[in-house]
């Protein structure tokens, strides 16, 4: 599967991910490129990962990432698109 196919799939709930980048969701965290975590949502307004390791600022969005309609940056991106950006998949649900 393409780079291109797989960012307009969502991910699925439980496949482990890592930060490409760092995501800046100011002024409450940071949280830094290599972080790992946990799909806990995924529709097509909204992808949350939990991080395993506690990050000030997030306690209270439960230590997760979220990616929401807020972050599309174009007309044609989704939020799946820009949540891949940020994120690898690095394990599928078992």
């Amino acid at each position: 599967m393409t780079r291109a196919v797989a960012s307009e799939q969502l991910p699925s709930l439980g496949s482990r991910g890592r930060l490409r980048r760092s995501v800046d969701r100011f002024p409450h965290f940071v949280a830094q490129a290599g972080a790992t975590g946990t799909v806990t949502e995924a529709t097509d307004s909204l992808i949350a990962l939990r991080l395993d390791e506690s990050l000030p600022g997030a306690e209270e969005w439960d230590n997760e990432v979220c990616w929401t309609s807020d972050d599309i940056e174009s007309a044609d991106q989704t939020v799946a698109a820009v949540f891949y950006e940020d994120v690898e998949i690095t394990g599928r649900r078992q």
